[in-house]
């Protein structure tokens, strides 16, 4: 129990053994510093050192006495102290960071590799958004965004989704496709597509569970963001228009990429897929 407390404070910015000292102290102060060093089995410089560190960070008290006692301060106490310093830096990180004016013109494309980045990046994209954001979201990838969605539309930006259940959301223009189970079952993971503005695009092709990244890139080059915002408007609008009795033609539709599977679509199956069971494979079709 109490490594995995001392675990838990590492994160925090505590070194390993101040975990140790401060967690030990939790269940036995007060006790004297060369208590700690036999109890914990660290040289007693090194504790000592630790405990010093420690009282000037507010963790633990130190009787003036000879003895010198150490108590540790309340867990409660504690990280509320912690909590209210990592704001006050926060906010002054904030004031300084704003006096930089960030670089323009990159038209690069870049790799998130974890789903915390992804998720980071869209919320980041949709508190940029100021006129207009398409997206294209499996059931798994809208839910991870859906409270943000909601917040943006509120503050009066255009939003239009293309769904794959029935969904409503106040402020937002969805649009079901009417293929969804077969397309969802022949994805291998959950997709995400996101343009903002016509000025940056997201696309992310996460696990089954969204629980991992199977590859995401986001760019704001200029003509990669126009281009894939206006793919996805011509997406959401063939699919209003299917879902309303209308034709694409069976020669275009043949076309599609879920239907067709073409080279690169299968590629991307054997890739990230998983093995195709015989009720899976007959619902794809």
């Amino acid at each position: 129990m109490r490594i995995q407390a001392t675990k838990a404070l590492e994160p925090l910015g505590f070194s390993g053994i101040e975990s140790l000292v401060y967690c030990f102290l939790l269940e036995n102060s007060p006790v004297t510093g060369y208590r700690v060093s036999q109890a914990i089995g660290k040289p007693t410089a090194n504790t000592y050192n630790a405990i010093a560190s420690l009282a000037r960070r507010g963790a633990i008290i130190i009787d003036d006495s000879e003895s010198r006692l150490c108590r540790a301060v309340p867990p409660s106490e504690l990280l509320e102290r912690l909590n209210r310093e990592f704001e006050s830096r926060r906010k002054q990180a904030d004031v300084e960071l704003a006096k930089i004016k960030p670089a323009s013109g990159d038209d690069r494309v870049y790799q998130l590799t974890s789903v915390e980045l992804v998720v980071e990046r869209a919320r980041a994209m949709l508190g940029a958004a100021r006129e207009a954001v398409l997206l294209d979201l499996f059931p798994g990838a809208l839910a991870l965004l859906k409270d943000d969605l909601l917040i943006t539309a509120r503050r009066g930006v255009k939003i239009g989704l293309r769904a794959y259940a029935p969904v409503q959301l106040k402020g937002i223009e969805a649009v079901v496709t009417q293929e969804a189970g077969r397309i969802l079952v022949t994805w291998p993971g959950e997709h995400m597509s996101i343009a903002v503005d016509a000025d940056q695009f997201l696309i992310a092709l996460l696990s089954k569970d969204t629980h991992g990244v199977h590859q995401a890139i986001w760019s704001n080059s200029t003509l990669l963001a126009c281009l894939h915002y206006n793919a996805l408007h011509v997406e959401l609008v063939l699919t209003a228009v299917l879902a309303k009795g209308g034709k694409a033609g069976s020669k275009l539709e043949a076309l599609s990429l879920t239907r067709l599977k073409p080279a690169g679509f299968q590629k991307l199956n054997e890739r990230y897929g998983e093995p195709v069971s015989g009720k899976r494979r007959a619902a794809a079709q």
